[in-house]
């Protein structure tokens, strides 16, 4: 599996990817379920982005801040480490990269033996070289500079405005299939895209409408196309209810 990091670093390389396309606010709805649904992964997540900007912090409470951050990272990546996997799963379907924004943030939390201490010394001080310098606000003029953070909280504030719209029961669903696994997802909709092309296509067989049957046999195109996530699941569940 892939380290933190190398997960991190495809996440944003797709985000920029899918920033001016339809299907970014799909990616976008799932990296909430994947990521920021799930506490310990966020702070994870966000301590990655600390230790990999400016803060103009004092050499000491620096060492402080990068030690403290690391050993806490270890803890959260040793008890998720089931979660961290369903994400890299999960973003290796949308993009595969080899790349590593992080490397010195993963050498320093992964390589803990006392082998690498001159490799984890070395990492260390590149991190506090980061962080210890003066914050630069640069003007950002084009989308696909937006770091990845502010382009979660720019299309969560839109999702926010769609939920907002959903009924209580509705909101319920919601929550109750973000907490999925992938293996759970993958389960249930393969039971329901089963059910709901065998309903379709009895509709089908009914109707003497080509205008409606060409509607029915895309729909159950998409439906056989569509991939296993979240953000599918929701959607197959109000169509199954619909028949």
């Amino acid at each position: 599996m892939n380290t933190f990091g190398k997960i991190k670093t495809n996440i944003e390389n797709t985000a920029i990817e899918m920033a001016k396309k339809p299907e970014f606010k799909r990616f976008i709805f799932e990296f909430n379920g994947m990521v920021l649904n799930n506490k310990d992964i966020s702070e994870l997540y966000f301590i990655y982005d600390d230790l990999s900007t400016n803060k103009g912090l004092d050499g000491d409470l620096a060492n402080d801040y990068i030690n403290e951050s690391i050993e806490y990272s270890q803890i959260l990546i040793e008890s998720q480490s089931k979660s961290i996997g369903y994400l890299n799963t999960w973003i290796n379907s949308w993009n595969k990269s080899n790349g590593n924004n992080y490397s010195d943030i993963d050498n320093a939390i992964y390589n803990t033996g006392i082998r690498n201490l001159e490799s984890i010394l070395e990492s260390k001080k590149n991190i506090k070289n980061v962080i210890i310098k003066e914050e630069v606000k640069n003007v950002v003029t084009e989308t696909y500079n937006i770091p990845i953070s502010s382009m979660v909280k720019i299309a969560n504030e839109n999702l926010k405005k769609e939920v907002s719209n959903l009924n209580e029961n509705d909101r319920k669903e919601l929550d109750e299939i973000l907490i999925l696994t992938s293996d759970e997802v993958k389960k249930e909709m393969s039971e329901l895209k089963e059910n709901v092309v065998k309903g379709l296509k009895t509709t089908l067989t009914e109707s003497k409408d080509s205008d409606l049957n060409n509607t029915i046999q895309n729909t159950i195109n998409k439906i056989m196309d569509s991939k296993e996530d979240h953000y599918n699941l929701y959607k197959l569940r109000k169509l199954n209810t619909e028949l």
